[in-house]
């Protein structure tokens, strides 16, 4: 009698065994839609596109370079009077509003000056200049002004910016991912088919700048207001490549 029962449940036991196998490997064995579409393909059909987006706005911080250049018979005259004036120059500078860590140096040089036949020495000059990002840009025009007038004779290459651009990109990769799905469904339409999942995606997000160039530094100095400054408006672009599963 056990031994009748033992083996009626083992050969259910089996029996079970083999269903749940046969179960799972079926589960195992159906593909997936990309699956059977790379079963049936070869690969999934897929389409590429770029978006472009680009959101604009006024610049809130500007930078420039100011720098003093001095002249003397010897490198140590030429580099003391220098260094004089350049103290003199950061701390008005500072003076007026600019924090410290936004003012660094980006040039500095000691160079010998020649007669008008290029055979001899007749002194040396010295070049030092910082690079000053006004973060208040509503003064921009004031502290060019006041710069001139504590020593600076080489004012330049002054650009304008956008000091937390974050906002503003993100609203450019919105505007770019929504252009890249309209070119998407016009091409899928076009070929007959529509557009399916995301695949891939990547992003580059840019801002050209915008250089002006400055008036000399005599020049400056002989004006009687604060240094006209237009800045413009700033763009933020960004630009999408995405891979569309073509349907």
């Amino acid at each position: 009698m056990n031994n009748r029962w033992s083996t009626i449940i083992t050969a259910g036991l089996i029996a079970a065994l083999l269903v749940g196998a046969a179960a799972l490997g079926g589960v195992l064995a159906r593909p997936t839609a990309i699956q059977a579409a790379q079963a049936g393909g070869g690969v999934v059909r897929q389409i590429t596109v770029v978006g472009t987006g680009e959101t604009k706005a006024a610049p809130d911080q500007a930078t420039v370079q100011i720098g003093v250049q001095s002249q003397a018979a010897t490198a140590r005259e030429a580099l003391t009077d220098n260094t004089t004036k350049m103290e003199a120059l950061i701390a008005r500078i500072k003076e007026l509003g600019v924090d410290a860590k936004a003012i660094q140096t980006s040039g500095f040089g000691v160079n010998p000056t020649y007669s008008e036949n290029g055979q001899t020495v007749t002194g040396y000059q010295v070049n030092n200049t910082v690079s000053v990002t006004i973060r208040a840009i509503d003064t921009a025009g004031e502290v060019l002004d006041q710069v001139v007038s504590a020593g600076a004779n080489s004012v330049y290459g002054i650009g304008f910016g956008i000091g937390d651009p974050k906002a503003l990109e993100s609203t450019a990769r919105d505007a770019a991912i929504a252009d890249a799905r309209v070119r998407a469904e016009a091409m899928a339409k076009a070929a007959g088919g529509t557009v399916g999942q995301v695949l891939s995606i990547s992003e580059t997000i840019g801002s050209p700048p915008q250089p002006m160039i400055m008036r000399g530094a005599d020049e400056m100095a002989q004006a009687d207001s604060k240094v006209p400054v237009e800045t413009g408006e700033q763009t933020i672009s960004a630009q999408v490549q995405i891979t569309f599963e073509l349907q």
